[in-house]
């Protein structure tokens, strides 16, 4: 059994009878590593934090953002963070909720075969969707960007759905825009906004 899940089994419980009485103690069902008796219960903070890190590999060689993967898993940010980090317990629904966002069986992000994967470089984007996203971010409409950025309406339309996609937003229904911004500013490829002090 993959040590992963080997130690996710359920560790069900043998009843014996004593003076007339049930006791009931935990054993673990198959072999011990020693050859004999129930084996210690596995840390589960350091199982926690290597499932948290075998995600966040699987985010970065898809180069994903946490948000990204929070979408598709239908989680927050804040929370996919939190699994990463192991700072939170990773029930199954959620464990399953993360490996469908990433589009891999369960069995294979805990398999003892599973390997680190690469991760993907970046996308670059052009220094013109750059300035286009730049202006995006003011909630222009596309047909003031074309004259900010002196170029046709239907060319910036066209600059921001390759955004989209290169920055992997364009199957959201609706927010791309805001998406997209967000995705560029956590990848370093757009500055983040500053805000108004005086305001």
């Amino acid at each position: 059994m993959p040590a992963v899940l080997h130690l996710l089994r359920f560790h069900p419980r043998r009843t014996c009878c004593a003076w007339g009485d049930i006791v009931t103690a935990s054993a673990q069902v198959g072999p011990s590593p020693s050859g004999g008796g129930p084996t210690a219960s596995p840390d589960l903070d350091d199982l926690t934090a290597s499932i948290g890190d075998r995600i966040r590999a699987e985010r970065l060689h898809r180069g994903w953002s946490q948000s990204q993967l929070g979408t598709r898993a239908g989680l927050t940010k804040k929370h996919v963070g939190a699994i990463e980090a192991g700072h939170t317990a990773l029930p199954v629904v959620r464990l399953a909720q993360v490996c469908h966002g990433l589009g891999m069986p369960m069995s294979d992000l805990l398999s003892d075969r599973w390997v680190m994967p690469e991760r993907k470089a970046p996308r670059v984007l052009t220094s013109r969707q750059v300035q286009i996203l730049a202006e995006a971010r003011t909630g222009a409409p596309f047909s003031v960007i074309a004259v900010r950025v002196g170029m046709p309406r239907e060319s910036v339309s066209a600059r921001m759905s390759e955004v989209y996609r290169l920055l992997d937003v364009a199957h959201l229904p609706y927010g791309r825009r805001e998406a997209a911004i967000r995705a560029a500013e956590e990848r370093g490829l757009l500055e983040p906004a500053v805000l108004d002090d005086a305001a």
